[in-house]
């Protein structure tokens, strides 16, 4: 009977030092081995942005360069106000007398079609911001011959029939371009070739109206000029065009004088 209860008070023993060791004997880091936590993250969804839009400035290729525009100097419009005003078949100043009907000249236009009559108008609204001394009537008759200057539209074969005045110098010139006649100016009137279209006939019509004018020479030097002595369908004054008529048709000129009495004036030498 002693070993019996010998034997179990052993086993009791050895039970509960097992269960003091148990609860006592492991650190926190042993009693947390083996323990499995599951913790639920939330789901993040990707999601699309917008795409974020940057303005980009784009250089094109082949740009044209535009030249830039310079103001002849006095000098230039001096020398080419010369070559237009005087040539060797008018050694006199030829300008539209400013006391004349007060300075004032009515234009009138007959078979003219509507593009020839604004070409004509624009280019007197020019004429008048530039003149000191004479002014052109803006009211352009049209289907009418009574006027100062009359510019008349005629058919190629008809322009031969049409005679010039050999005793007038500014009044007598003849334009003729791919050797046919395209214009004629005598006193007081114009004649256009009606077959002409295009550039060449507002050309034509434009040179003729501002040798009647007065500006009866031509330019070597300018090829953008109306005046240009070479090829030339150019529409509108140059700027150095535009330094000549301001100076011919200024205060200080009149009509009849000398090349040289202009040179002295205007202290060209």
């Amino acid at each position: 009977m002693k070993a019996g209860w010998g034997f179990i008070i052993s086993g009791v023993i050895i039970i509960a030092i097992g269960i003091v060791w148990l609860f006592f004997g492991m650190s926190a880091t042993d009693i947390g081995q083996g323990i499995t936590t599951t913790v639920s993250l939330p789901r993040v969804i990707p999601t699309s942005a917008p795409p974020t839009t940057v303005p980009v400035t784009v250089v094109p290729t082949g740009t044209a360069v535009v030249a830039e525009t310079i103001t002849p100097s006095a000098d230039a419009a001096k020398l080419h106000f010369l070559d237009l005003a005087f040539d060797a078949r008018n050694p006199y100043l030829e300008r539209w007398s400013e006391t004349q009907n007060n300075g004032r000249i009515v234009i009138s236009m007959v078979g003219n079609r509507d593009a020839d009559a604004m070409a004509v108008q624009t280019a007197l609204l020019e004429f008048n911001s530039l003149s000191r001394t004479n002014q052109i009537s803006t009211q352009v008759k049209q289907g009418s011959a009574t006027g100062d200057i009359v510019i008349k539209f005629v058919t190629e074969d008809g322009m031969s029939a049409i005679p010039l005045n050999s005793s007038e110098s500014l009044t007598n010139k003849e334009f003729v371009q791919d050797g046919r006649p395209v214009a004629k100016v005598t006193l007081g009137t114009i004649y256009i070739n009606n077959d002409l279209k295009g550039d060449e006939r507002s050309h034509v019509i434009l040179r003729s109206l501002f040798y009647e004018l007065g500006l009866v020479g031509t330019t070597d030097l300018y090829p953008d000029s109306l005046f240009y002595s070479g090829s030339n369908t150019n529409t509108a004054l140059s700027l150095i065009d535009k330094e000549a008529i301001r100076l011919l048709y200024g205060t200080s000129l009149k009509p009849g004088m000398t090349a040289n009495e202009v040179r002295s004036l205007l202290f060209v030498r």
